[in-house]
């Protein structure tokens, strides 16, 4: 009986010297990335990554925790997400794109919180909706405790975003209109939704008339079929072609054209483009298809 109670008092030991014990980890979720998402309103915006001190209680002593550059987890990243599609594969982040503002990074004895942010500015002007950057980063030294060898290594992932669209979850609206085309004057109803893209502070990206957007669009789909949208200051709109998509704006009906962000109750944005145009499409032989007119309002609604 002795021997048993012996032998449950080592193993409570244990497991207290587990549980309490510190561990240091970059704080990261599945395939170890973290996103975070950048505004285009400003020239450098600053987010954060966070290294974490794990343990049931703070850590009694201070750590020195060193950072550096790594790439070990972007090709399993690309390989696990894209196979051989090398199209899709996600990117380094140029190093003049960004800056961590220090890679010696001090955790203090019994901090209040059991982790400790990092900043980290990035230039995002010029970054594309359809590609996936990263800024690779794993502990290289702690000055004591042991280190999470699971999550020592993150891939910190930077998004970009303004006000109209964010590229860190795909952004809809719910579009209802018509087109017509002025070959025959054949007018078909638009409804669904439409994917928009952020481009600039004051640009967003989406497809023409019901030309559709998803997880097959390719480089040559967006050449053919992207248009870009322009919000002024006075919430006039300027539609211009993104790529070899031939387009001019109209004003066939006043209140088209215009961009409106309307405050619902206090809490909700209801955020509506009314676009006017015509477009047509390049075909393969270098003519282009006949004139389409889109007269369609596009609707989003959103916590403000």
């Amino acid at each position: 009986m002795c021997v048993m109670w012996c032998i449950s008092c080592d193993t409570d030991s244990i497991y207290k010297d587990e549980q309490y014990k510190s561990v240091i980890y970059l704080l990261s979720g599945t395939e170890n990335v973290y996103t975070e998402s950048y505004t285009l309103n400003e020239t450098e915006p600053v987010k954060y990554f966070s290294i974490g001190c794990g343990g049931s209680n703070p850590n009694e002593e201070e750590v020195v925790v060193t950072i550096e550059d790594d790439n070990v987890l972007l090709d399993l990243y690309n390989r696990n997400n894209f196979d051989i599609d090398i199209s899709s594969y996600a990117k380094l982040l140029p190093s003049n794109r960004y800056e961590v503002a220090s890679y010696v990074v001090t955790i203090p004895a019994k901090p209040k919180e059991q982790y400790v942010k990092v900043p980290v500015k990035v230039s995002p002007l010029g970054l594309s909706p359809d590609s996936i950057y990263f800024i690779p980063l794993a502990i290289k030294s702690v000055s004591r405790y042991e280190v999470n060898e699971n999550k020592k290594n993150m891939l910190f992932r930077v998004t970009i975003e303004n006000d109209y669209a964010r590229q860190i979850v795909t952004t809809r609206y719910v579009k209802k209109g018509t087109i017509t085309n002025q070959f025959n004057n054949e007018e078909t109803l638009m409804s669904g939704d439409k994917i928009v893209q952020p481009l600039t502070k004051n640009k967003v990206r989406m497809f023409a008339g019901n030309f559709v957007q998803n997880q097959t669009t390719n480089v040559d789909d967006i050449e053919r079929y992207a248009i870009v949208v322009q919000v002024n200051d006075d919430q006039t709109i300027v539609i211009t072609p993104y790529g070899n998509i031939d387009l001019e704006m109209l004003d066939i009906e006043k209140g088209y054209n215009i961009y409106d962000p309307v405050v619902m109750q206090g809490t909700k944005v209801h955020r509506m483009f009314f676009l006017n145009y015509r477009y047509r499409i390049l075909n393969s032989d270098g003519t282009y298809g006949n004139w389409m007119v889109v007269r369609e309002t596009l609707t989003r609604i959103e916590e403000d």
